[in-house]
């Protein structure tokens, strides 16, 4: 959003706001220059002023100006979209737009009844929708509470107040949508959607992150990619369904999704583009090497099921003996079909696969050596560097430095014990 964040030099205030919005997933801005910022928002998050008068420049305005002072309220439309506004002196408080619930196909019929849109306006409204964070109602208060506080002043209510605005209506028989052109750019992105699918069905990474360039590319009126969280989100479900039609099992693909939705989880509403396009390339990178495992020409069943188990339980003990013993089949047999299959022992590919994860986890994370070594399944740090320099010929510490994706990374802690990278 372009309207002005206005909290004075005061860092702390600006940082505190920033946070909120993190939180929140959606715009957090105080400022002194309404009608610019108005206009903006309009601009920005209106989808129709027809269909969403509560949304536009001058019912925003007039609206704020009616409002008590210090006090927080939320205005909701009958499309769905809240925002919460409060003013003091000359500044104003604006928190959203955001969404109290999900948007489902389902629903969406029995919307454009409701508010009587033209039958051509719902998918587009549909695709809009999901530009925007779900926020619940209390949250938002919470929020909009932090962002008062931080500027220097409080909710003199301590409750949300919430106003109801009404809709706009259009003659149910209209049909026609306003902007021929927005059609033709949803269907290119739905083209899009599904090229990227293929993409990872087929198991091809670079097809499939260079589809995802292209949808990034479209319009922001309505791609979802440009919503933090959300984009992922969306992306993951997809990846999943593209890997199940490129025939990795359920067990594998819910390994993966559980994976980067913990990881999502950890990074939160992120508003850093470079580090939201990183996970989605990370993400979309495992499911197609997931799909290419399956897809080996020659791999038998039982060997492909030892990949399986041996991806799902990297981080454990890996040994051949268990390994058979999960997959119903005796140590021998396991060791010999997967060494004419893939041309290695157990030991050697389950090394090369800790060793592999470790480098993602080295060139993206701050995580300690130690730490690193632990996660990837070796008690031992000192061995694990022994096996990451045979594999790439350098120390972990090396590789990190010539690797590392974010020039930012902090200084790792120094500690009394003797290194593991010597």
């Amino acid at each position: 959003m372009h309207g002005s964040r206005r909290t004075g030099n005061d860092a702390p205030a600006r940082a505190a706001i920033e946070a909120i919005e993190e939180v929140l997933g959606c715009s957090v801005q105080i400022t002194t220059a309404l009608a610019s910022t108005l206009t903006v928002f309009e601009a920005d998050h209106c989808f129709d002023p027809e269909l969403q008068p509560a949304l536009t420049a001058s019912v925003l305005r007039q609206t704020i100006e009616d409002m008590p002072t210090q006090v927080i309220h939320e205005l909701c439309e009958p499309l769905g979209m809240a925002v919460a506004l409060a003013r003091w002196g000359t500044h104003v408080l604006i928190v959203g737009p955001y969404t109290h619930e999900a948007i489902y196909p389902e629903t969406v019929p029995e919307l454009v009844r409701a508010n009587a849109l033209p039958r051509s306006h719902a998918a587009l409204y549909r695709l809009y929708r999901t530009r925007y964070a779900i926020v619940d109602a209390e949250y938002a208060h919470r929020g909009a509470s932090a962002a008062l506080r931080a500027a220097g002043v409080r909710d003199s209510i301590g409750a949300l107040q919430r106003i109801m605005a009404a809709g706009g209506r259009l003659d149910p028989d209209a049909d026609e949508a306003r902007q021929s052109a927005s059609l033709e750019v949803v269907e290119e992105r739905y083209r899009l959607e599904q090229r990227f699918m293929d993409a990872i069905a087929d198991g091809s990474t670079h097809e499939a992150l260079d589809t995802l360039a292209r949808l990034s590319s479209t319009p922001s009126t309505i791609t979802y990619l440009t919503t933090p969280y959300l984009g992922t989100t969306i992306l993951r479900i997809m990846a999943r369904v593209a890997a199940q039609r490129g025939g990795v099992p359920g067990v594998t693909i819910d390994a993966i999704s559980q994976e980067y939705a913990q990881r999502l989880h950890r990074i939160g509403h992120t508003a850093d583009a470079r580090r939201s396009a990183e996970f989605n390339a990370q993400m979309i990178s495992a499911f197609s090497r997931a799909v290419r495992r399956h897809q080996r020409a020659g791999y038998p069943p039982i060997v492909r099921r030892a990949l399986d188990e041996i991806e799902l339980h990297l981080s454990q003990p890996v040994s051949p003996t268990a390994l058979a013993a999960r997959i119903g089949v005796s140590t021998s047999t396991l060791t010999r079909r997967f060494k004419d299959a893939t041309g290695t022992t157990i030991a050697k590919y389950v090394a090369e696969r800790r060793v592999h994860r470790a480098t993602r986890l080295l060139a993206t994370t701050s995580r300690t050596v130690r730490d690193i070594a632990a996660y990837v399944g070796y008690d031992d740090a000192n061995y694990f560097v022994k096996v990451f320099r045979q594999v790439h010929g350098v120390t972990p510490t090396s590789y990190r430095s010539a690797h590392a994706h974010a020039p930012d990374l902090p200084e790792r802690r120094t500690t009394t014990r003797q290194s593991a990278d010597r």
